[in-house]
């Protein structure tokens, strides 16, 4: 049995619907069966909304919410996460930002703590901001200003010594040469050790 063209495309279309809605049950976030854990950062880096959030390595749930937190001596970055039920939180873990690759997109990750006790809906979670590259690249430029500083010095201080640091050369060599011949005479008459003072 042939089947018309029309058929045929009606097929892959039908196909592709499928597919296309699989994909999206399989990756929708819903809401059914998540608890939030809210966490603040001070500098949230390249974060997101709907960026994955993962408990040791492990997807567990998603960024739901990012705002704003005014404080008198800070502008903080708070970040909503609603996560699995079935992956519990404990009191002492710890929320950090980490990138998906070298240049990949900004997750939430949380370690996996050691307390017995377990966070729950709307509880707050400690925090540890990223390196920032722009203080990292300022660190790296104070180091290299620090060894040329170190470095003109030493050079300051070898070239105004010269002449007392080449004397202190001649010296260990003229020493060496002497301890060099006490060393023959001893092995030649070993008993001038025992009469030092003939």
């Amino acid at each position: 049995m042939k089947l018309s063209n029309e058929v045929k495309v009606g097929l892959v279309v039908l196909i592709a619907i499928l597919v296309a809605v699989m994909y999206f049950l399989k990756t929708a976030n819903f809401q059914t069966g998540t608890y939030d854990i809210k966490t603040c950062f001070t500098y949230a880096g390249d974060l997101k909304k709907d960026a994955i959030v993962k408990l040791s390595g492990i997807e567990v749930g998603r960024l739901t919410d990012i705002k704003f937190i005014y404080e008198p001596d800070a502008t903080k970055v708070e970040c909503t996460l609603a996560l699995n039920r079935k992956a519990k939180v404990r009191e002492d873990s710890i929320a950090y930002i980490g990138t998906a690759g070298f240049v990949g997109d900004a997750y939430v990750g949380i370690t996996p703590g050691k307390s017995e006790i377990f966070l729950k809906d709307g509880a707050k979670m400690a925090s540890e901001d990223p390196v920032q590259m722009r203080l990292l690249m300022k660190k790296a430029d104070n180091i290299a200003n620090n060894l040329d500083t170190i470095i003109t010095d030493i050079k300051s201080v070898i070239s105004d010594n010269r002449q007392n640091l080449d004397n202190i050369v001649l010296n260990l060599e003229a020493t060496t040469e002497n301890f060099k011949e006490f060393s023959d005479d001893v092995k030649k008459h070993p008993w001038k050790i025992m009469f030092k003072g003939e």
